[in-house]
C-alpha cells in the first residue's frame, strides 16, 4: 500500500508543478500559524518582541497526501544588547524545506539583518534584508529522473512597531531566479506582502488581536489570511483564522511559559478547506515552538 500511496504522491505533484510553473506562480509557502511567522514574510519584523528568539515549526497534509510537509526554522540575536535604547541591530537565520513525497524536496535558507531604529517612546521604524539560496530537489524514481539546481534569492521589507501595532510590509524573491532541476523550469516569482495586527485589552486578564497578511502578486492572483488571536493571562491562546477562497483554521496554545528563566510557547493549528476549494485544498494540521532564553532577553516591550 505504502508503494502505491508514494507513487500517487509523485505522480500528483509533477503533475502539480507543471501546472504550477505554467499557470501560478512560485511562491512560498503560506503558514496556517501566519501571525507566529512574520519574519518568514517580512525580514524587517525580526526581533521585534525579543532581542533572542528561536522558532521551528511543522506543516503537514493528510489522508493520501500525508507525505507533503513543510517543515521551517528560524532565530534571531540582537548583536548590541549592551545599549538597550539606542539602534537595535538583529541578526538572524532561517531555514524551510517543503518535502513532497519521498521524490521532491524545496530547501530554503536565508541569512536576515534587520535594525530597529526607535522614533518615539513607543515605536520604532525597522528595515530588513534576507539573502540566501533556494535548491530544488527531485529524487530519480522509476518514471523520471533525477536532478537539483541552486540559485540565489532575497527579501526585503519594512516594519512599523508600537506596543499594541504592527504594519509590515515586504516584497520576496526579489531576484526572480530560475531553477531547472531536470526538463521543466521553475521561475521564483517577485511579489509583495502586507502585515497588519492590532492588539486590543478588552481586560486586565483578556487581550484579542485582529491580524491580517495580503500577499499580492499581480491583479489576477493574491491571497488574503485574516485572523483573531484571544490571548487569556497571557497564558492561554486560541485563534481562528479564514484564508479566502480556501477555508478555515482553528488554533490552540500556550504563551510565555517560564522554564527555568526563559520562555517557552507552542500552538496546534487544524485547517480544514471550505467550499469548492475541499476538492483540490486538502485538511492539514501545524504546530509551532517558540523558544526565548534568559531572563535578559524576554519581551523587549517588558524592558523598555
Amino acid at each position: 500500500m505504502r508503494i502505491y500511496t508514494s507513487l500517487f504522491i509523485a505522480v500528483f505533484t509533477v503533475f502539480y508543478f507543471t501546472i504550477q510553473a505554467q499557470h501560478v506562480p512560485g511562491l512560498p509557502v503560506q503558514f496556517t500559524q501566519f501571525f507566529k511567522t512574520y519574519t518568514l514574510i517580512n525580514p524587517a519584523g525580526m526581533g521585534k518582541d525579543s532581542s533572542m528568539e528561536f522558532n521551528v515549526g511543522n506543516k503537514s497534509l493528510t489522508g493520501a497526501f500525508n507525505g507533503v510537509r513543510t517543515f521551517y526554522a528560524f532565530g534571531n540575536v540582537q548583536l548590541n544588547t549592551k545599549k538597550p535604547h539606542s539602534v537595535k541591530h538583529m541578526l538572524g537565520l532561517s531555514f524551510i524545506n517543503d518535502k513532497e513525497g519521498s521524490y521532491i524536496n524545496r530547501n530554503r535558507a536565508s541569512l536576515m539583518y534587520a535594525f530597529h531604529l526607535p522614533v518615539s517612546q513607543r515605536t520604532t521604524i525597522s528595515a530588513g534584508v534576507a539573502l540566501g539560496m533556494v535548491n530544488y530537489f527531485f529524487k530519480a524514481s522509476n518514471i523520471s529522473a533525477g536532478g537539483s539546481a541552486f540559485a540565489p534569492n532575497a527579501d526585503i521589507g519594512l516594519w512599523l512597531h508600537r506596543e499594541t501595532f504592527n504594519i509590515g510590509i515586504s516584497s520576496n524573491q526579489i531576484i526572480e531566479s530560475k531553477l531547472t532541476p531536470i526538463d521543466q523550469t521553475y521561475s521564483l516569482d517577485r511579489h509583495y506582502n502586507l502585515i497588519v495586527d492590532k492588539i486590543f485589552y478588552i481586560s486586565p486578564f483578556v487581550s484579542i488581536t485582529p491580524a491580517m497578511v495580503v500577499r499580492w502578486y499581480n491583479q489576477n492572483f493574491y491571497t488574503v489570511d485574516v485572523g483573531l488571536v484571544t490571548l487569556l493571562q497571557q497564558k492561554i491562546s486560541f485563534a481562528a483564522t479564514y484564508k479566502y477562497e480556501r477555508g478555515f483554521s482553528f488554533s490552540g496554545g500556550l504563551e510565555n511559559i517560564m522554564l527555568g528563566q526563559s520562555i517557552f510557547k507552542t500552538m496546534f493549528s487544524y485547517f480544514t478547506p471550505a467550499g469548492g476549494a475541499q476538492y483540490y485544498n486538502p485538511v492539514s494540521y501545524e504546530i509551532s515552538l517558540g523558544f526565548i532564553p534568559g531572563r535578559r532577553n524576554r519581551l523587549l516591550t517588558e524592558n523598555e
